[in-house]
């Protein structure tokens, strides 16, 4: 049954996320078709959207907290959430209300008549919806799957920005680098900046944005990360107590620069030592254990926080779903192991542990039922070792939730 007005928004995401026979589609033609009828867009904002592998969450927050301290109105649009659908929709840094999140959905429903939308999509207009109605001055809108035919890419960015380039979602994206990039690629916009967080990107991307005329920001050129001093056009900062990745921060530094809006370096220092992202490298102590979370899901996020581990090792708990690169996940992750453990992850999409072990190669590896299981026996075991626990969303938001309560 179609809700209401008066329904509860679990009903209403209850309802979005069964009318749509699949979970992702992507494509740009039904979309656009139900935005014309619903987004006036007579005064369009100034926009940045971010596409990229990892990083995305980050990137975003950044550019949302620098707009943020020059004092613009800003909507920030991610995905997913770690635990209230709320997380995803944000204007001036505040989740928005469950109320307006139902309004907002109602008047995509309308606006759809009979066009089939799926999840993300209906979600993503509905965020669209709220961020015209509050008459925002800023945009900052990542990108949830690709770039070319993702829902966010019916709005035209004045800044794009692309983090990174790794394999993931090849299913959709296709099976290589070069593949990805120039789905990533497909955010870039004719005479405007696009601004490249990494130095090492498929050909594919740059013959991309050369084909369209876009103006490029390479990582290394125009920004970058040298020692623990942030680098851009126009600008240098101390990177100090910032604890988002040095390299996406640099990205977002450019993209800010290149924008109508100004801060001298020490207000943008300010305000990117103020982001705190939950499930990024986020550290917590509990009963005299030193654990570390992380949401990344992929080899090349797995990459990066072996690296952020340096000389440290941890006892890893890993629970992923299926569609991801388990083995190559878990091999970028083994040099820092003290052990390698895995658990289930409950849902349609998640893995058995069994599954996970083998996936890996490890079949000998500890496998537990449930989070609370593995923590149990390595409290057992390996009493005030540190733990890392990580392989996806759920696992992190899983793991928060059992060390809060």
């Amino acid at each position: 049954m179609r809700p209401s007005i008066e329904s509860p928004l679990a009903q209403w995401l209850a309802y979005i996320e069964a009318i749509h026979p699949q979970e992702i589609e992507l494509g740009l033609v039904r979309l656009s078709a139900v935005a014309a009828r619903l987004l006036q867009r007579d005064r369009p904002p100034f926009v940045f959207t971010v596409a990229g592998t990892n990083g995305k969450g980050t990137t975003t927050a950044a550019l949302a907290a620098l707009s943020r301290a020059a004092g613009q109105s800003v909507g920030w649009y991610s995905s997913p959430h770690l635990f209230h659908f709320n997380e995803r929709i944000q204007i001036n840094n505040q989740p928005v209300s469950d109320d307006l999140l139902v309004q907002a959905l109602c008047a995509v429903e309308l606006a759809r008549a009979e066009t089939s939308l799926s999840y993300f999509e209906f979600t993503t207009l509905a965020a669209f919806w709220l961020f015209e109605q509050a008459e925002l001055s800023v945009w900052v809108l990542e990108v949830g799957l690709g770039g070319r035919l993702d829902a966010v890419n019916i709005i035209d960015p004045d800044i794009a920005v692309i983090t990174n380039i790794g394999l993931d979602h090849q299913n959709f994206l296709g099976p290589d680098l070069a593949s990805i990039g120039r789905e990533k690629a497909g955010i870039c916009r004719a005479q405007r900046p696009v601004v490249l967080g990494s130095s090492d990107l498929p050909e594919t991307l740059n013959a991309y944005i050369d084909q369209v005329g876009a103006q490029a920001y390479r990582f290394g050129d125009h920004h970058k990360v040298v020692g623990a001093t942030l680098v851009w056009q126009g600008g240098e900062l101390d990177a100090g107590a910032i604890s988002i990745p040095l390299a996406n921060a640099a990205a977002a530094l450019q993209a800010f620069s290149l924008s109508p809006f100004a801060l001298t370096p020490v207000m943008a220092q300010v305000a990117l030592q103020s982001i705190r992202l939950a499930g990024r490298m986020q550290s917590r102590e509990h009963r005299g254990r030193h654990y570390i979370l992380d949401v990344g899901h992929n080899p090349h996020a797995a990459a990066y926080i072996a690296r952020q581990f340096g000389a440290q090792k941890f006892h890893l708990v890993l629970g992923m779903v299926q569609d991801k690169d388990a083995k190559g996940f878990c091999s970028a992750l083994a040099q820092g192991a003290l052990s390698i453990n895995f658990v289930t992850l409950a849902g349609p999409r998640g893995c058995s542990a069994e599954q996970l072990a083998l996936a890996t190669g490890r079949a000998d590896s500890p496998q537990f039922a449930t989070l609370e299981l593995a923590l149990a026996q390595l409290d057992r075991d390996f009493p005030g070792e540190p733990v890392f626990i990580g392989g996806s969303f759920y696992t992190v938001a899983a793991a928060l939730n059992l060390l809060e309560n």
